[in-house]
């Protein structure tokens, strides 16, 4: 701690010097959002993301579930989150906040701690819209309004101190010869209600204390909008203040007469606090202000920290780019509560959806994290462990070894609990190997293979145990045995198709389409016991994640001394190789496709189409020289895959080829990333720089503040679908430190 708190000191003094220097150059008075030069490097990672904006109602949300505020600024695993004011009327004031009602990102005011600077000389109020300089930005570590007058300057930073308190700072200087005097008071109330529950009444108590104001809420739960148990927000103040109330839920503070000797500074703080429930709200530790300086003089030393550990050179586009990506995960980033065990990285805040933890999300995530932040990235993976079946489980032992789909806040009413988001029907490819080995590779922690290699082994195992239909060594994609599936000996056809698809990843990827050839398959132990379901269907994706897996696990088994089994594991991958090689191959079209069973019989997928999974075998290394040069040559073009921007989910010359439905042909960037280190791994990095360097120029706000998408057009480069999405920060994150980073 030491170090990291000289690291802060010496970087704020090298900073404030920045700041001196670039306001004595700076003569010219103006009115506007100030952008910071850009050859100064104290200034290179502000506005990373558009926080701006002011919502007027619980939740304000395009019409693909998106929030229409382009992002909102949350730090150190906090449920709630804040944004810049984007009108005059809100100067000084931080919109919002965001709260997550366990499941679903939500505002509870526009703005709760609306800030009004009042003259102790003439008692009225000032506009800060009226200051000769206004400065409104983001840094990776706070938010920042200062507004600067001929006889004053006003700041007003937010910052986090831990994963349940956000710290407004307001900062008085007086740039007067003489004495000058001055007020502070902030207002705020929550909204009533939510948009879509018209007759629920968001707050139930509204308690005042003496340096206090406390929201509890009323409980409710709508699984699909809306889920509070006691949960409360707490605004409290540092510094005696006198509060009071306003309308039905509202609050005034005001602080007492401030006066300030010639160049005197004063600094008033308040935290704003919220909580799922009242025992964690009592868990909590009573503020003490001497720590909660401390803690965010760490904070800020723990983001430079991370920024050095990250940044590895290359134009300043690109490392204002891998910032942004890092920035986007910390936003996503969730401490424990709930079901959740384990701090952990989410897809997307700003998406009604996406409040949940994801099993290949997470695996992706935690391989980026693990370039800035090697805790984090355990703690990613561990969240999802802390599931992992077991032969004793009660629900489904059968499935020993494997992961749910997704857990939330709530757990599903099999599991006691009330969420509709939790989904054990199935699985998720097979990346968890990867994801380990590549945090050992930055962390050099054995203790954390020694913990976990047991846990992928029998993660690993399932898929041949219970995905594996006529044990020929090539798994299905499939579902688990599941009351939505139907009963053995009866298959509900559609819905374990549907979750079949759902567990490759690619939910409505044309190969899964239901036609007359694709069955379901019931697969039995030896004792008849269902144990879960395939599709008629040897996806190659699926046995490339599985030959690259066999390969970390070797390397896990060797470094723990077990050169028997790292043995086992390498001659597993040599006859899987082979396999994928043969069997997956077209000779006459020259890709990797899927294979479809049809009783003792088979055939490649071809006149399906090509998907961009046909380019794992090159990303896992399986394929042969040969194949891998023949798909380079012929398969990049921008008839397949080399559109405007690479790697579509589905070829170009796929008749089901549609650019923005979903996995039916945009680009998803973890797809890409596969192809791209496939290409790199056959002798060809240079092309792979190319393309990569296509995709970040061409992707729509990648270089920009525009928020992160879950996927884009690949024939123009829009973004698409959810914003702020955490496995594209994280490749991109990954794309900047292995193509982009030089200049």
């Amino acid at each position: 701690m030491t170090r990291m708190l000289a690291l802060f000191f010496r970087r704020s003094l090298l900073f404030s010097l920045s700041l001196l220097f670039v306001s004595l150059l700076v003569t010219v008075p103006c009115v506007s959002m100030v952008q910071a030069s850009e050859s100064s490097e104290a200034f290179n990672y502000r506005d990373l993301l558009n926080y701006r904006g002011t919502p007027s109602t619980m939740e304000q949300r395009d019409q693909q579930g998106n929030l229409t505020i382009p992002a909102v600024y949350m730090d150190l695993g906090a449920w709630h989150g804040f944004h810049l004011p984007d009108t005059p009327t809100h100067y000084g004031s931080f919109t919002g906040p965001l709260f997550i009602a366990q499941e679903y990102s939500l505002h509870l005011s526009d703005s709760l701690q609306r800030l009004q600077l009042i003259s102790g000389e003439t008692g009225q109020g000032v506009e800060l819209a009226k200051a000769e300089r206004v400065e409104i930005y983001s840094e990776p570590w706070e938010l920042v309004q200062r507004f600067r007058f001929k006889d004053l300057e006003l700041t007003t930073t937010l910052e986090y101190s831990d994963n349940r308190t956000a710290i407004v700072s307001t900062k008085l200087l007086n740039l007067t010869d003489k004495p000058s005097s001055w007020r502070l008071s902030w207002s705020g109330s929550p909204f009533v209600t939510h948009p879509k529950l018209k007759q629920y009444r968001l707050v139930d108590k509204r308690l005042l204390s003496e340096d206090a104001v406390t929201w509890l809420f009323t409980p409710i739960d709508q699984t699909w909008q809306m889920q509070l148990d006691d949960a409360s927000y707490r605004l409290q103040f540092e510094q005696a203040v006198t509060l009071s109330t306003e309308g039905p839920q509202g609050y005034r503070a005001d602080s007492g007469l401030l006066t300030l000797a010639a160049g005197e500074t004063v600094t008033l703080r308040a935290a704003q606090r919220y909580f799922h429930t009242q025992a964690e709200a009592k868990r909590a530790d009573e503020l003490d202000w001497a720590r909660v300086t401390e803690q965010l003089a760490v904070n800020q030393a723990r983001w430079h920290n991370r920024l050095d550990n990250l940044i590895r050179g290359g134009g300043l586009k690109t490392r204002r780019l891998a910032a942004k990506a890092m920035v986007t995960l910390l936003h996503n980033w969730r401490s424990p509560a709930g079901a959740l065990l384990h701090d952990a990285v989410t897809p997307s805040v700003t998406y009604k959806w996406f409040n949940g933890v994801w099993a290949w999300d997470s695996w992706k995530q935690a391989v980026a994290l693990a370039q800035f932040d090697v805790a984090l990235a355990e703690s990613n993976v561990l969240a999802m462990f802390d599931y992992q079946f077991d032969a004793k489980d009660p629900l489904r032992p059968e499935d020993a070894g494997n992961l749910p789909d997704a857990i939330f806040y709530n757990p599903d009413a099999s599991r006691g609990g009330k969420g509709g988001n939790w989904n054990e029907r199935n699985g998720k490819p097979p990346l968890a190997a990867w994801a380990v080995w590549q945090i050992y590779q930055q962390s050099q922690d054995k203790a954390l293979i020694t913990r976990l290699y047991p846990k992928l082994v029998a993660y690993h195992e399932w898929w041949y145990r219970n995905r594996d239909y006529n044990r020929n060594g090539l798994a299905e994609y499939g579902a688990n045995r599941h009351p939505r599936h139907g009963e053995p000996g009866k298959p509900d056809r559609e819905a374990v198709i549907e979750a079949a698809a759902w567990e490759s990843g690619m939910d409505n990827a044309p190969r899964f389409d239901m036609g007359d050839g694709l069955q379901v398959l019931e697969n039995y132990d030896a004792k008849g016991r269902l144990l879960g379901y395939s599709i008629s269907q040897e996806s190659v994706d699926l046995n490339s994640y599985l030959y690259a897996e066999k390969g970390y696990l070797a390397q896990m088994a060797e470094l723990q001394g077990l050169d028997g089994e790292a043995a086992v594991w390498r001659e597993q991958a040599a006859r899987l190789g082979k396999l994928i090689r043969s069997e997956f191959f077209d000779e006459q079209s020259g890709f990797f496709y899927d294979r479809r069973l049809a009783g003792e019989r088979s055939r490649l997928m071809i006149a399906e189409g090509k998907g961009v999974e046909g380019w794992l075998p090159l990303w896992a290394s399986a394929a042969s020289q040969a194949q891998a040069e023949r798909m380079i040559a012929t398969q990049l073009n921008a008839s397949n895959f080399g559109t405007k921007l690479p790697f579509p989910t589905v070829s170009a010359d796929n008749s089901a080829f549609a650019p923005r439905r979903y996995w039916r042909g945009p680009v998803w960037l973890d797809q890409a990333l596969f192809g791209l280190q496939g290409v790199s791994r056959y002798g060809q990095d240079e092309l792979a720089r190319r393309l990569a360097t296509r995709l970040v120029n061409e992707a729509q706000g990648v270089l920009g503040d525009g928020p992160i998408r879950e996927n884009y057009d690949p024939l123009t480069g829009d973004g698409l679908h959810c914003t702020n999405f955490s496995w594209s920060a994280s490749v991109l994150l990954l794309i900047y430190r292995s193509w982009l980073s030089t200049d």
